[in-house]
Formats: structure tokens, C-alpha cells, sequence
């Protein structure tokens, strides 16, 4: 890596088209040169900045400053972060709106959402303290960003209004996605990265970011038991880095023993596949759990059966420390939770009647926040599980009743046993059209007939309702049987939710059955009335 001292050096109105000429270091450790017309230094990231529509929101006289600034920025700050402040100013000089007159600040205002306005804020901020440019906001200008009020009205949060696509999951939602993704990993259609990367945002709620972060050497077991470290983002000051600060939680054991299952593959792999590359049993800590597997010019054959990690120089170094190079994009990611949503079967949402929305990864976050609230923790509890560094974001899980969380869930259930397919056998008027209805060792309490040929030695009838051989009754009491599996799961909720949500599946069924019952029933007193008006 050679940075030329000019690079360092601030320029002057003389010297600013050499200095832009200059490779520069980014934040992620890659150079690049501002001058080239796409920036794009962090491979992984999903977007590239295109300065120069960006500074054409300004006059001639200042855009190679506004050039220079960017440049700045992505010395200090995240590639995706500067991608968004050249896509918010690209937007701004289409429609013709200059972020340094101040006159038109009100209009800047109106015309973008409150993160958008926001971003273009920051950026002039922090312009205006890059002391090295010689030309820079004044100021007034500053002042005039703080002292505008800003637009945002609450019952458009996504939080607040329960957005069904961007808000936190109902309880419902989310039994049915811990479910489905149980169920896919355990035959095979999810794999260990899809698998591991959704179970961690579901359980600890962090930033795509800081779980795209993750080695394997943060998941480790001590006397202490199980615990797994996750590192802050959107850090300022001396904080601010990639994987500079971290905070420490527990870990399930199973999940836990999952990990180890899958580091033990990918060691394994590593050895075959690049067996000069590293020590791989020194560098396997520091692998990312999330691998990036290819470079942009990756052929079309090659991005069908990808490698382990992607083909680098820089694997030697992962014998000393993780580097940011290998770990995947965001981009990947969102293509393997658009790919997920549209899988056979995915979990449907009894509020919109789609696939979930899991692409938006903000959502788990969002409904750790509500569950922690009404569960009763407090501001500071909350923040910490959350990585917020202080309580002032969390608030807002507090206006978030969990009387109306319930009374959604409560109305959402028979929606969601409508969709979800849990119950597939037959239902039947008496025990003379079933199955082994002549067999008394066959008969389940009084509600239904067993249809299996061979002995069966599951819980009846709480683990039936959800099995093909089951053939309920039409006219038995299957409500009472629904009330006694709700509060068993609840029994078992209480102290281990991974267990005691594989009781929705038997839940969702008898739903099923008490709703295909009614059904049946209105149809055969509706015929009776029709044949007794006939006669």
C-alpha cells in the first residue's frame, strides 16, 4: 500500500486537482483516488459513490471543494454511508436544490424524508469541521441546519403504527418464521450461513452490519458458559472502527454447538481448497461466519459453485487478525432474504397476506425492542441488549401497548392457521368412516381416531393435531383441547421460548380443525334446512 505524502497534505485552491488526483486510503483499508469518476475502495459494499452527480447540487465554484469533502468522508466514514450522502445530493441537484444556500433549506426539508434531510445535515456538519478544506459551510449555515425543525411525524413510524412490512413481527409471525426455519435447515433448503445468519437476527436484534461483522472466534464457551460477541457500529471519536467495540451476550448451547458444527465444515474446506493459503487451524478464528466467497469479476461458472472465501493474498493475515475483505456484502444478503422470502411455503402474514418481509433486517431489531418493553425492562436494560449508547432511541418501544400487541395476535390466529398448512389429515363424521375406527386402542380421548398402522408413542392429543394419520371428530370438543395446548405452551414458553414454540405448529392445527369444523357443520345444517323447506 503507498499513500504519497501529498495525499496527506491539505490542499490549497493551487494544489486541490493534484490532491484529487492522489490515492487516498478509505476507511476500510482499501486506496482509491478521488478522482476516478466511481468509488468503490470496500469491495463488499453493495453500492458505488458517484461523486459527480452528487457536487452538481452546488456552484461551479464550490464543487471540487464538495469533491474534496466527499473524499474526506470516505476517509472517516462507512463506503455505504458515503454512498448515501452522494445518492441524497444527486437527488437534490436534479430537482434543482442547493444544500449551501440557505434559503432553501425549508424546501430541502419538504422535499426529503426525515433520514434523508438528515443525511444531507450531517454531511454538511461535517464539511463545515474539515479544517484542512480551505472553502467550507460557514457557520451560519450550520446554525440555520440545527435551528430548522425537523420533519417527522410519529404516526408514520414504522414502530409506533405496527407497520406490517417494516414494523416488529407479532408474536404470531415470529413462532411461524422460528418455525419454517427450523424446518428448512433440519431438510436441507437452508444452509448453515442462511440458517445462522437469520437465527441471530431473530435472537439478538443487531444491525445487518454487526452481524456481517462476526469471526467465528466470537462464539466461544468458557466455564462462564456459552457467549457470543457482537461489535458496535455507527460509533463516533476514538469508538469508531470496524470492530473496535464490543459487547459480550449469552448463547444458547444448541446454537452454540451449531456454530462449532459449521466452523468444523468450513476448516475443512479451507484446508481443500486453499491448502497454501494460511494455516487455516490458526486462522479459523478469525473467518468470518459470513464469508464473501467472490470478486466482481467473477465469471458466470464460477458464481455457480463458488468457493469457500473468497481468493485473496490477504488469507495470510487472517492468521493474525480478521480483515474485512472476506466478510460478505450487504448486498448478498439481500439477495439471500429475497431468495428466502420466495421459497416454497414461507410463512404468510395474516396482516398483508404475503410472504413476510424479512429483507428488511431492521425489522428483527425493531421487535426485540417491543418484546423487551412489554416484558418490562427497563430504558437502560432495553438500550444494552439493542447497542444503543444511550436511552434516548428506545422510547419509543414504550408508547407500543402490549394490550394491542396481544389483541392482534389474538385476531391474527385463526388468519394465520388459514395459511400455514399445519393441519393435513382428514376429518371425519364418526368413528365408523375412520381408520382403525374399530380399534379402541386407536381412539384419541374423545376427539379423534388414530389413522397410523403402527403404534404411536407421541403426547395425544397435543402433538397430533399437526400429523397426517389424524382424523379428527366433527362434532367433539376440540376448543377444550386447544385451550389445554395453549396453556402448556405457555408453561414451556416461560422458561425456554426455543422449545415452547414448536408447540404453534399443533396449535395452528387445531385451529385449523376447529374452523374446518365450523365449516362443515354450517354447510350440513344449511343442506338439512334447504331439504326440510323442500319437503
Amino acid at each position: 500500500m503507498n499513500i504519497s505524502v501529498e495525499a496527506l497534505q491539505a490542499p490549497t485552491k493551487d494544489s486541490l486537482d493534484a490532491w484529487l488526483n492522489t490515492p487516498r486510503l478509505a476507511k476500510c483499508g482499501e486506496v482509491f483516488t478521488p478522482a476516478e469518476s466511481m468509488w468503490r475502495p470496500d469491495k463488499s459494499a453493495s453500492d458505488s459513490v458517484n461523486w459527480k452527480a452528487a457536487i452538481a447540487c452546488v456552484s461551479p465554484d464550490w464543487q471540487p471543494w464538495l469533491h474534496a469533502a466527499l473524499a474526506h468522508r470516505m476517509a472517516n466514514s462507512a463506503a455505504r454511508t458515503v454512498a448515501n450522502t452522494a445518492s441524497v445530493l444527486s437527488r437534490a441537484a436534479q430537482i434543482g436544490l442547493d444544500p449551501l444556500n440557505e434559503g432553501q433549506l425549508i424546501a430541502l426539508r419538504e422535499r426529503f424524508n426525515y433520514r434523508e434531510f438528515s443525511v444531507i445535515a450531517a454531511f454538511i456538519a461535517f464539511w463545515h469541521d474539515c479544517e484542512s478544506l480551505e472553502q467550507r459551510p460557514s457557520q451560519p449555515l450550520i446554525d440555520a441546519y440545527q435551528a430548522l425543525p425537523k420533519k417527522k411525524n410519529s404516526s408514520n413510524d414504522v414502530i409506533l403504527s405496527l407497520d406490517p412490512e417494516q414494523g416488529p413481527f407479532m408474536q404470531v409471525e415470529q413462532d411461524a418464521l422460528h418455525q419454517w426455519i427450523h424446518e428448512q435447515f433440519c431438510h436441507g433448503q437452508l444452509d448453515f450461513e442462511q440458517y445462522l445468519y437469520l437465527r441471530m437476527l431473530m435472537i439478538y436484534g443487531q444491525r445487518g452490519a454487526q452481524v456481517r461483522m462476526m469471526v467465528f472466534g466470537d462464539v466461544t464457551k468458557s466455564e462462564q458458559g456459552c457467549k457470543v460477541r457482537f461489535h458496535w457500529a455507527k460509533q463516533k471519536d476514538d469508538e469508531a472502527g470496524w470492530r473496535e467495540k464490543s459487547e459480550t451476550f449469552s448463547l444458547n448451547e444448541d446454537l452454540y454447538n451449531t456454530v462449532q458444527a459449521y466452523k468444523a465444515m468450513v476448516l475443512e474446506q479451507l484446508w481443500q481448497t486453499y491448502p497454501n493459503g494460511a494455516d487455516w487451524n490458526a486462522a479459523i478464528e478469525n473467518v468470518p461466519l459470513f464469508c464473501r466467497k467472490l470478486d466482481d469479476e467473477a465469471g458466470f461458472l464460477e458464481r455457480l459453485t463458488p468457493p469457500i472465501l473468497l481468493n485473496s493474498p490477504l488469507q495470510k493475515d487472517l492468521e493474525e487478525a480478521p480483515q474485512s475483505t472476506f466478510h460478505i456484502g450487504s448486498g448478498t444478503i439481500k439477495r439471500w432474504l429475497s431468495c428466502i422470502e420466495r421459497m416454497e411455503g414461507f410463512p404468510i402474514s395474516p396482516r398483508t397476506h404475503q410472504p413476510l418481509k424479512v429483507t428488511r433486517g431492521h425489522r428483527f431489531r425493531h421487535t426485540l425492542g417491543t418484546d423487551l418493553s412489554n416484558a418490562g425492562l427497563s430504558e437502560f436494560a432495553i438500550a444494552r441488549a439493542l447497542m444503543h449508547s444511550d436511552t434516548r432511541t428506545v422510547r419509543k418501544y414504550r408508547a407500543v401497548s402490549p394490550e394491542l400487541l396481544a389483541l392482534i395476535d389474538a385476531k391474527m390466529s385463526d388468519h394465520l392457521a388459514l395459511v400455514v398448512n399445519a393441519f393435513t389429515g382428514i376429518i371425519i363424521t364418526d368413528r365408523t368412516s375412520a381408520i382403525n375406527g374399530d380399534r379402541a386402542d386407536r381412539l384419541i380421548e374423545d376427539v379423534a381416531v388414530c389413522g397410523s398402522a403402527a403404534a404411536c408413542h407421541l403426547d395425544a392429543p397435543y402433538t397430533c393435531y399437526a400429523c397426517g394419520k389424524f382424523q379428527p371428530l366433527l362434532y367433539a370438543n376440540h376448543r377444550e383441547v386447544l385451550e389445554r395446548l395453549e396453556r402448556r405452551r405457555e408453561q414451556t414458553i416461560a422458561t425456554d421460548k426455543t422449545t415452547g414454540v414448536l408447540w404453534d405448529r399443533a396449535i395452528l392445527a387445531c385451529r385449523k380443525v376447529i374452523l374446518d369444523c365450523e365449516a362443515m357443520r354450517r354447510s350440513s345444517d344449511s343442506r338439512r334446512q334447504k331439504n326440510d323447506r323442500s319437503v
